[in-house]
Order: C-alpha cells, then sequence, then structure tokens
C-alpha cells in the first residue's frame, strides 16, 4: 500500500476482524473514520448482482461531478475495464479476501492521476456478499487539485491481501477468474500477510 490513508483503512478494518474473517457492517463507528470518510465508501449487492454506491465520501462525490449514492460501482471505469472491476469486486466477496490497486484517474482534460483503490469485505445482516467498504485514495499531487472532475478510471495492477495458510482467491470461475484478467494485465500480485492465520 502507497497511500497512508489506504493502510489506515485496511488497519480499522483488519481491528475490527478480532479473529473473524470478515466485520459487520454495524461494527462501523465512523468518528474514527473521520480522517478518512471524503474518500471511503460503502457498497451493497443489489438483487441483479450489481454492486451499487449506498455511501460516498464527499471528495469522492466531487471528482466524480455527481452524487454517487445508488450508481453502480464499475460505471465510474472505462468501458474496457468494466467488465474487470466487476469481476475484481465480486471476487472480494466471495473469497472474502481485501483487495488493493493502483488506478488512473482520466480527468475531462485528458490529465491523468494517481489513485489507489480498497476494497473490503463486509457481512451485514448476518449475511456475507451483501456489503462492501473501500476508499479512492488520491496521490498527494492529486489530492491538491480543485476543481478536478475524474470521468473514469483504468486499473494498473491489483494485489490480493491475505495471511499464510489462507487459500489463494478464485475470483469466480473460469473465464471469469483472476487468471484472466491477469493473462492480460501481468499486473497481479497475491501479497501473503496483513491477515491474522485463522
Amino acid at each position: 500500500m502507497r497511500q497512508k490513508s489506504t493502510q489506515a483503512l485496511y488497519d480499522y478494518w483488519h481491528k475490527l476482524c478480532r479473529g473473524k474473517t470478515v466485520p459487520d457492517r454495524n461494527e462501523l463507528d465512523p468518528s474514527e473514520l473521520a480522517p478518512l470518510l471524503q474518500d471511503v465508501f460503502i457498497l451493497g449487492a443489489d438483487p441483479v448482482g450489481s454492486w451499487r454506491y449506498r455511501v460516498a465520501g464527499t471528495r469522492l462525490s466531487a471528482f466524480a461531478g455527481r452524487e454517487l449514492r445508488g450508481e453502480a460501482f464499475d460505471q465510474w471505469w472505462r468501458s474496457g475495464d468494466r467488465l474487470d472491476a466487476s469481476r475484481l469486486i465480486n471476487g472480494v466477496a466471495n473469497d472474502s479476501v481485501p483487495l488493493v490497486g493502483g488506478i488512473t484517474g482520466h480527468g475531462r482534460d485528458q490529465s491523468n492521476h494517481d489513485f489507489e483503490v480498497l476494497l473490503l469485505p463486509l457481512r451485514h445482516g448476518g449475511k456475507s456478499k451483501v456489503r462492501m467498504m473501500g476508499g479512492l485514495f488520491p496521490s498527494a499531487g492529486t489530492a491538491g487539485k480543485s476543481n478536478l472532475h475524474i470521468e473514469d478510471f483504468g486499473i494498473l495492477s491489483i494485489r490480493t491481501l491475505f495471511s499464510a495458510g489462507h487459500q489463494a482467491p478464485q475470483f469466480g470461475s473460469p473465464p471469469d477468474n483472476v487468471d484472466a484478467i491477469v493473462n492480460r494485465r501481468r499486473t497481479l500480485r497475491v501479497i501473503e500477510g496483513g491477515r491474522q492465520q485463522l
């Protein structure tokens, strides 16, 4: 993780696990995430399997130039990356494994801006695969730019985070698995560590 904010959000999620694979949505305390909230979001799975923003931080909405609540997560990605974004987020939910990635935000003026994305699975109402917390954290240079509008995002690199002894995530069944994405991108690395062995 390159961004301090990314590490801080992951550390908070990991603290809530307390020996569980995934913490519950109701355990989140916004006051403990106050410095990060502008870049944090909560996703919910809808009945047709799409992941939509239920909550989105103020800076995310400002970057988007619109209210993100209710919008599908994969709609803010370049058309060529939408399917991969959808596959990856479903993999995080299905395998209960956090994911961090380097992404590029494409500005309306054709400029490129560095971000880091973190996806963290949650339980809700006793069910898994229905909620997810995440963050879209801009680099220091990007964060300081006012009136920046991001048209869409592109995936640069993806890493899963899990402990030694935890089975590597499958991210769906072929051809909708992570291998299909890696074969096209050659950027995935699976990193052990950061999770207690269960």
